[in-house]
């Protein structure tokens, strides 16, 4: 036997913000800047070749959104920012615990990720214990942001294969909405979600076979909550209020941008080498969805059909860490996750660190 997800669970607030919620000033003021952005805007594409790694696919699937001040996006749900983030992760918790088929309290350890916590310290994972009722479980956080879900399923499963642990509830919350500036120029593509799976043990022939990890801590201020009041201000115990999604070094989020598509290619081909897995085997491969392009450049990339690789982008837009939990279930929805079938997780988060994780369903 052997461990992995026995349940998936996915929390949407009821609200829905469509693109109508931005005002005309918004556009034109997107549409003003355009020879600006070719200057300081790190996600402007740039038509000629920039030395940017698979720099022809980048310009090929990026480039019809460039002039599109919503990227793509069309509609996102969002959270009320009265409610607690922690209770729309206990949601997804208790979703994933009944698709598994087990009680709170059998659930030995909670981990949470949250790029809106309620709290600086502690995490939200306590919250979400208590409001689930999981009375022999901890409840920590183990911040993976974007890349929570495979960061996480690394973690629980070599608890519950040591035997430390049966059930490991693992929930990846991003509401961040409630700190959304609509001014900003990536304002639109965020959309809200909580989502959870539970790691137990699992029949012969499925679970985690193989988990592949990278990082670079120099690119840490590409992708951060930055600070309205004092732009700039890393040290948060200096910086006032009110946070927003932001950066704090621009070089880094231009490295970032350029490497988009480098790190999931490179990532998962590395994964594909050293289980000796060949890629038209896989049967799915579920990933975050930063912008609509993503999925199908990564597909085209690594010579997939682009069905392999679902996206829930027109729906529901950018759900940081609960993407890779969104497209699973869709995944399924298809019917693509057959028993035993080798399925592909990715993501990258804020850090930067970066996951690969072949699973046999």
């Amino acid at each position: 036997m052997g461990a992995g997800i026995s349940g998936l669970g996915l929390w949407l607030p009821d609200a829905v913000r469509e693109n109508d919620a931005w005002p005309p000033a918004f556009v034109e003021a997107f549409r003003d800047k355009r020879e600006q952005r070719k200057r300081s805007d790190f996600t402007h594409i740039e038509k000629r070749s920039s030395g940017r790694p698979h720099d022809d696919l980048f310009v090929r699937h990026a480039l019809p959104y460039d002039d599109d001040p919503f990227k793509g996006a069309r509609r996102r749900h969002v959270a009320d920012p009265e409610v607690p983030t922690a209770v729309g992760d206990a949601r997804a918790g208790a979703l994933a615990l009944e698709d598994a088929g087990i009680r709170p309290d059998d659930v030995d350890l909670v981990l949470s990720s949250a790029v809106v916590q309620d709290r600086l310290v502690p995490s939200n994972g306590p919250a979400i214990q208590h409001l689930l009722g999981c009375t022999r479980a901890a409840g920590l956080g183990v911040e993976g942001y974007c890349a929570s879900a495979p960061a996480q399923l690394d973690l629980a499963s070599g608890l519950v294969d040591s035997g430390r642990a049966r059930f490991v509830l693992c929930v990846q919350s991003h509401q961040l909405n409630r700190i959304n500036d609509l001014e900003l120029p990536a304002s639109p593509i965020f959309g809200d979600a909580s989502a959870a799976f539970v790691v137990g043990r699992l029949p012969e022939g499925r679970g985690v076979v193989r988990v592949v990890r990278g990082g670079d801590g120099s690119l840490a201020g590409a992708v951060t909550h930055a600070f309205k009041e004092t732009p700039g201000a890393t040290w948060w115990r200096d910086a006032k209020g009110p946070v927003v999604p932001g950066i704090d070094d621009l070089e880094a989020a231009r490295t970032l941008a350029k490497r988009a598509l480098e790190y999931p290619i490179e990532t998962i081909r590395e994964l594909l080498r050293v289980t000796e897995l060949p890629v038209d085997a896989i049967a799915a491969l579920a990933m975050i969805q930063p912008l609509p392009w993503y999925q199908p450049a990564v597909a085209e990339a690594l010579g997939l059909p682009p069905d392999r690789v679902p996206s829930t982008f027109d729906r529901w837009a950018h759900l940081g860490g609960a993407g890779v939990v969104a497209n699973l279930l869709e995944a399924r929805r298809r019917g693509l996750l057959r028993e035993r079938a080798p399925v592909v997780l990715y993501a990258h988060g804020a850090g930067i660190a970066r996951y690969a994780a072949l699973i046999r369903w």
